[in-house]
This record gives C-alpha cells, structure tokens and sequence, in this order.
C-alpha cells in the first residue's frame, strides 16, 4: 500500500456517509470536491472517481489530476490510492440499473478491503440524468440508496456532486429532494439527527428553489418511515431564513397529504413570527403542542 499523505488539520470537516455537493459553477464544485478527496487520501482512504473522461484522454490528463485537484491526486493515481471510473465504462458494465450500480461498487469496496484499504471514499460527477422521466428517477433514487447499503456494510463514504450549470431544473430538484438528508449547499447545508431533519446556515432567495426541493424530500421520506408520516423539523441550526424560504416551508406543509405535518422543535422567536406573517397553515406544529 502507497505511504499515505499527513492530515492537513485545515481542511473542510465532511465526515458524513452519504453527502451530496452542491456546486452553483464549475470551479466552486472543483474546489469543493478537491477539498474531500484531499482529506480522504491524506486519513489513507481508498478513492474511487467517477466521472466523465473524453476520449483519448487518459485519468492524469483529467482536472482531478491537474492544478485545480487535491494535493497528491497524481501520486494516488500512480500508486492505486485512487482510480478514476470512466462513466460510459460505468454505464456499459451496469446497465444503468440499481442493482447493477450496486453490484458494480459493492465488488469495488470489497476489492479495496481486500487490498486492506481502512477506507474507501466514493465520489461522483454530476449525474447528467433526465430526471423528469419517473422510469430514470426511480432507478436514481434506488442507486442512490445502494451507496446508504454499502455505509451499513463497511466504513465506505460517498460524495456525490451536483453542478447547478449542467443539469436542468427538475434534475437540480430531484438531486436534492435525493440528497435532503445530508447536503452542502455553499451558505447552507442540511442533515439527519436524532430523528429530526435540520438545515442549519443561510437561507435566502438564492437558494430557495433548492431549498424548497430539500423539504419536499424530507417530506416525502418521513411518509414512508416507520415513524412517520410527520415531519420533525430541527430550526436550532438556522442562522436566518428570509420571506421566501419561509414561504416555500409553509407552502410545502400546507400542501402535504392529509394527517402529515411539520412539526418545529427549537429555533427562534423570529422565525415564528416570520411563520405567521406568511401564512401558517394548522399542519405546521410546534414541538409541545397536543397531537
């Protein structure tokens, strides 16, 4: 096994299992992903890259290995710590399916523990899918959930990436309707904890849209846990909210299926006033109201 780099104590701290990157340009999403994949090489993980490889190019010729990539990338690439996975080569092994998606990385991360490996770390270039077509987006959610199979199985991590400039609105919000229980989204991020979802950061006009597809996939999945179908949302994290995210919140629990609602655990006085102002509908509880 290569000699590892030294932990830069600097770095980003994203230690999550499943975390989607959410990127509004090119460059911010180079710096974010080189940022993961320098940590992860430097704590001695195994990093497998997906991603899209012109023709005749080789994976050194790729910007991972380039300037703009993480520190050691090119080394990692000529020990083995890192393998570039060409996505047309991907497709053409898989089918496109979830299972064979699975299949595909399960056999990787077993390959790397076989090379004992502690780690490995998967990350993956903006999908590029059509996802308003209900066939392709079922088979993205269920490929997605096989990376969630694989943290249950071993101590593997995924960064997926979502290039705001290369993907269409509904692909933009079905990533992150995807994604909504662990994401970084520049002034804002969101995450899973003790039961609660809980945005915490910045939430203003300029993120609203993905805001907005965020709550309807935390939405949608408390309707399908078993204790469900209400939501527990965790506001202890949010830093401001402006009128529009307030609105899109509001809309959403008013729009959800009989018998689900929003219920609000912390936050501040501020927000709830901001609540009221927009228009809070009845399916929007606070945390110690009666059932």
């Amino acid at each position: 096994m290569a000699t590892l780099l030294r932990a830069d104590p600097g770095l980003h701290e994203v230690r999550s299992r499943h975390t989607l990157l959410v990127a509004a340009g090119v460059e911010h999403g180079r710096r974010g992903t080189a940022s993961w994949i320098e940590r992860e090489l430097a704590l001695g993980a195994k990093v497998l890259y997906k991603g899209w490889l012109p023709a005749g190019q080789r994976p050194d010729q790729h910007w991972i290995a380039g300037p703009a990539g993480p520190r050691g990338a090119r080394d990692a690439l000529a020990t083995g710590q890192m393998e570039f996975l060409d996505l047309p080569t991907v497709v053409e092994r898989t089918g496109v399916t979830a299972e064979g998606v699975t299949a595909l990385f399960r056999d990787e991360v077993a390959r790397a523990f076989e090379d004992a490996w502690p780690t490995v770390a998967l990350t993956q270039e903006s999908p590029g899918l059509p996802l308003a077509d209900d066939a392709v987006l079922a088979a993205y959610t269920a490929w997605e959930g096989g990376f969630d199979v694989l943290a249950d199985e071993g101590p593997v991590r995924t960064l997926c990436q979502l290039s705001v400039p290369d993907e269409d609105e509904a692909a933009i919000w079905e990533t992150v309707a995807v994604h909504h229980r662990d994401l970084v989204d520049d002034v804002w991020s969101a995450s899973i904890a003790c039961g609660r979802w809980r945005p915490s950061g910045d939430l203003d006009a300029h993120v609203a849209r993905r805001f907005g597809a965020a709550v309807h996939g935390a939405l949608r999945a408390a309707r399908a846990h078993e204790t469900g179908p209400d939501l527990h949302l965790d506001l202890s994290a949010v830093d401001f909210m402006d009128v529009a995210c307030a609105e899109i919140l509001m809309l959403a629990a008013r729009s959800a299926p009989a018998g689900q609602h929003v219920v609000l655990h912390g936050g501040s006085r501020f927000l709830r006033r901001l609540f009221d102002a927009v228009g809070r509908p009845a399916s929007v509880r606070e945390s110690g109201d009666a059932p």
